[in-house]
């Protein structure tokens, strides 16, 4: 099935090029459209995920030996006995090909890095609504996502859930020692897991 951006992803894409509301023009529009059509070409978009019990502590939680650290986390899986972690990309062609697109024409290149962001984004909706939803349990609701780099939650537990996923054997994902991912347009993210409380 051809990917058709949006509306929204066309503005989300400009928001992430720094253009703004009143900045937006047709030829812009234009641009980014061009962008995320060619960006089809170069993606290959692989997810792995699991479902894992957790421990809480004050200001953290335990999962498969890994102690996680984050008041924000804490929060947000705060009504959660398990949660799930989650790695995506759309592979190292994408990043190579942002890379000429950049050193050819600038304009172009941002456009594409920015499409890169918000497809990625989109990849991993579309992916959690169509198979990671559907296998929850009767009343099984689960929390907004949340990814290292967010609020407190540190860089550094991307290792965490690239090890606790095997995703670099699966997917080929990996980190650096500046905790950077590779390759880049990658996300790793947790969400919780709480049954709906009726009134």
């Amino acid at each position: 099935m051809q990917f058709v951006p949006t509306d929204k992803l066309i503005t989300d894409a400009l928001r992430y090029m720094r253009v703004p509301p009143e900045g937006r023009n047709d030829e812009l529009v234009r641009t980014v459209v061009e962008a995320f059509g060619r960006l089809e070409g170069y993606i290959t978009p692989r997810c792995v995920w699991g479902r894992f019990h957790v421990v809480h502590f004050d200001g953290g939680f335990e999962i498969e030996g890994a102690y996680i650290y984050s008041n924000d986390i804490a929060r947000l899986t705060a009504r959660s006995d398990e949660c799930i972690m989650l790695a995506a990309t759309l592979g190292h062609e994408t990043d190579r090909q942002i890379t000429i697109a950049q050193n050819r024409n600038m304009l172009d290149g941002i456009a594409l890095d920015a499409c890169a962001s918000v497809r990625i984004d989109a990849f991993i909706d579309q992916f959690i609504r169509s198979e990671i939803v559907p296998g929850l349990r009767e009343g099984e609701r689960m929390t907004s996502r949340f990814s290292p780099g967010y609020g407190d939650l540190k860089m550094n537990v991307t290792e965490d859930i690239i090890a606790i996923l095997n995703a670099t054997k699966r997917i080929g994902l990996s980190v650096t020692g500046s905790m950077m991912m590779s390759p880049i347009k990658s996300v790793t993210a947790i969400t919780g897991l709480f049954s709906k409380q009726e009134n």
